[in-house]
């Protein structure tokens, strides 16, 4: 026992220097392409929306997700294949959005379990066999959608879901080759705490498991759920375990389980780095795609335009009919005014009567600052350029946080338009969720960026105390 607690040892350490290279190289990759993998999907999403081939779920609008979990993808009557794609295609995008905004991606994260349930929903459909012929499932099932969307002879979308396309079969590949490194992490870790949580506490007979691996393996998972409570037993993984730690050929094994965690130290020459220039540039990277969000802000304008219109066109009650006369003859005013939900944190479910004309003309304003800030040439961003960093980090913080409101209340204002209109007319009302889909995904961006950029600051101000350099 005393040659596998120095591996023990040996192990630990390795685990925790893999661990260092993990978070700093693959992590960060991941979570890029997941972000990107995201913004693809909603392209492809919305085309489906425009095309009228789904429809936005009015009821259930903002699921429960409490953790990563692939859509069902059990068969199907083909009578009911249009209503299975609508609601996984749905809940897809839900799961997307929870992945990129609420979960931590990170190394402890990325457990076996873990990586299983990342991996199914990365795998949910087979990007590179997209064909009606196609004997998975859920891949076969999107495919026939592709191709009605190619029958509408619509060049943009058939664009549009080309790329899409060709962006989710590339970040599928290189997402699952990032995760192969990390499960190889996971499989030894999983080891590690096996051994420590269960096969330390027990006793066992180095000649009995060689004799009957089988019944020393059952008698392993029987202590599980008392010893490791809440963890899977892998059986090829703790028959490893015991391959390592008492076979003939132990030493050779455990050389061969470190070898897979051995970090290549790359010796590297110092240089005086400007940390304050790379900084910048990081931040006004994060002004550009804060920028990008007056894209689907100008959908949504529209939209909202069309149906306020729809609802003033349609108004049929007496007493709707005469507060608008009286409005626009009487007091010579052209407000709309709407009775919404409450957006307010303190609110607890109530309404506030908005003034839907004013606030209009202020979204409109500020898709058009955003419009502006994504032209590299306009003063909004020469503006941005010239600041300097503490500045920048304010104007993030604060572009940010005004963002989060205007999504609420845009959110409450696409219920209210859904609910508001009589059932006959209510077809004619347009959804926006894929659009508040992609504001929500910009602004995740921004705010990932933020912390990201505030832990270095931080780290910078820890050096400095210590009087290193941190341009060193």
């Amino acid at each position: 026992m005393g040659d596998t607690q120095l591996f023990i040892a040996k192990l630990d350490d390795a685990l925790v220097a893999k661990a260092a290279v993990l978070t700093k190289n693959e992590i960060p990759v991941i979570k890029e392409n997941c972000r990107t993998f995201q913004a693809a999907f909603s392209g492809l999403y919305k085309v489906f929306l425009e095309k009228g081939l789904i429809q936005e779920d009015q009821y259930d609008y903002e699921q429960k997700i409490s953790n990563i979990k692939a859509p069902p993808s059990d068969p199907f009557p083909e009578s009911d294949l249009q209503n299975q794609i609508n609601i996984r295609l749905q809940e897809y995008l839900n799961q997307l959005d929870f992945l990129n905004n609420f979960f931590y991606i990170s190394i402890e994260s990325l457990n076996l379990k873990g990586i299983k349930n990342f991996l199914a929903l990365i795998d949910y459909f087979h990007w590179s066999e997209m064909t009606p012929n196609s004997a998975h499932l859920m891949t076969r099932s999107l495919a026939i959608y592709l191709e009605k969307v190619k029958q509408t002879g619509d060049s943009l979308a058939i664009n549009i879901m080309a790329n899409s396309l060709k962006v989710l079969k590339e970040l599928q590949k290189s997402i699952k080759n990032s995760l192969k490194g990390i499960t190889l992490y996971a499989k030894q870790n999983y080891k590690l705490q096996c051994r420590v949580n269960v096969i330390s506490q027990m006793t066992l007979d180095p000649a009995r498991i060689n004799r009957d691996i089988s019944g020393t393996l059952q008698a392993i998972k029987f202590e599980f759920p008392v010893k490791w409570e809440g963890n899977p037993f892998f059986r090829e993984l703790v028959q490893e375990i015991l391959d390592e730690d008492f076979s003939p050929s132990s030493t050779e094994l455990q050389e061969k389980s470190l070898s897979v965690l051995k970090v290549e130290e790359k010796v590297v020459k110092k240089k005086k780095v400007d940390k304050s220039a790379e900084m910048k540039k990081d931040l006004l990277k994060m002004v550009g795609e804060l920028a990008k969000i007056y894209i689907p802000m100008e959908t949504i304008i529209i939209r909202l335009d069309d149906n306020s219109h729809i609802l003033d066109e349609n108004a049929k009650s007496f007493a709707q009919k005469l507060s608008r006369w009286f409005n626009r003859v009487m007091r010579q005013k052209s407000e709309i005014f709407y009775d919404i939900g409450s957006t307010s944190a303190d609110a607890r479910g109530g309404r506030e009567k908005l003034n839907f004309t004013s606030y209009l003309n202020w979204i409109r304003m500020k898709a058009n600052f955003y419009k502006s800030l994504n032209n590299p040439q306009s003063t909004s961003y020469m503006r941005a350029v010239e600041s300097d960093l503490p500045h920048l980090e304010e104007f993030l913080e604060k572009n940010q946080l005004e963002l989060k409101k205007i999504i609420n209340r845009l959110s409450a204002l696409e219920k209210f338009f859904k609910h508001a209109p009589d059932p006959e007319i209510r077809k004619k009302v347009k959804g926006y969720k894929a659009e508040l889909q992609q504001m929500k995904m910009i602004v995740g961006n921004v705010m990932s960026g933020l912390k990201e950029y505030q832990v270095q600051l931080e780290e910078i101000e820890q050096l400095k105390a210590l009087g290193i350099d941190p341009e060193q």
